[in-house]
C-alpha cells in the first residue's frame, strides 16, 4: 500500500470527503482484518471488531498530522479495538459455538491444506497464551513486519517498553508451543502403553 496514497486520503477526509473515507476503508481493509484476526484470535468477531476500528478510525483520523505513517495509526487503532474487546471477553465466559466449522480451499491438496490449518491452529492458540500487550507487540513485529519504535508510537508506549514486551512474548510463545506440540506426542505416548 502506497503511504502517499494514504494520506492524501486522510487529507481529504480531515477537508470532510466522505468517498475518500470509503476508499481508504477498501484499500486497508484486509490488512487490518488479518491484523484484528491474530490479536483477538476468533474470526467470528472480526468483523465486528473491524466496523468498530472504522468507526473510531473515522473519528480519530481528524486528529491524524502525519507524524508517523499512517500504517502506524491505523495499527493503534486496531491495538486500541483489541485491547477493549480481550479485557470485555476475559470477564465473559467463552461461548463453544464461537468458532465456524474451517472451510477448504479450493484447489488445495486435502492433506497440505489440513497441515496449513492445523499450524495455524498452533499458532493461534500460542497467540492465546500471551497477555493482551504482549500478543500486541509480538503479532505487529513478528506478523506485521512493524518496527518496534512504529509500534511504540501505535500503542502509545516507549520503544524499551516494547523490546521487552517483545522479548518476553517471544520466550512465552515458545514456551506455548512446546508445551502445544508435545501434548499430542504425550497423549500418544499414554494411548499406546
Amino acid at each position: 500500500m502506497e503511504e502517499a496514497l494514504l494520506l492524501a486520503l486522510v487529507w481529504r477526509i480531515q477537508q470532510g470527503d466522505i468517498t475518500a473515507f470509503d476508499r481508504l476503508y477498501h484499500l486497508t481493509r484486509m490488512e487490518a482484518a488479518g491484523t484484528l484476526h491474530h490479536l483477538v484470535g476468533n474470526r467470528t468477531e472480526v468483523e465486528d471488531l473491524l466496523q468498530e476500528t472504522y468507526l473510531r478510525l473515522l473519528s480519530a483520523v481528524k486528529g491524524f498530522r502525519g507524524e508517523s505513517r499512517f500504517r502506524t495509526f491505523l495499527y493503534g487503532v486496531c491495538a486500541n479495538v483489541a485491547l477493549s474487546h480481550l479485557r470485555w471477553k476475559r470477564r465473559r465466559p467463552e461461548d463453544p459455538m464461537a468458532m465456524p466449522p474451517e472451510v477448504q480451499s479450493l484447489g488445495q491438496d486435502p492433506e497440505h491444506e489440513a497441515a496449513r490449518r492445523q499450524a495455524a491452529r498452533l499458532v493461534q492458540q500460542a497467540l492465546e497464551r500471551l497477555k493482551p500487550k504482549k500478543r500486541i507487540v509480538f503479532v505487529y513485529y513478528e506478523l506485521c513486519g512493524m518496527s518496534p519504535d512504529e509500534i511504540a508510537e501505535a500503542v502509545g508506549s516507549s520503544a524499551n517498553t516494547v523490546r521487552s514486551r517483545l522479548h518476553h512474548a517471544r520466550l512465552e510463545f515458545t514456551q506455548a508451543m512446546h508445551r502445544l506440540l508435545d501434548k499430542p506426542r504425550a497423549g500418544a505416548l499414554h494411548g499406546s502403553t
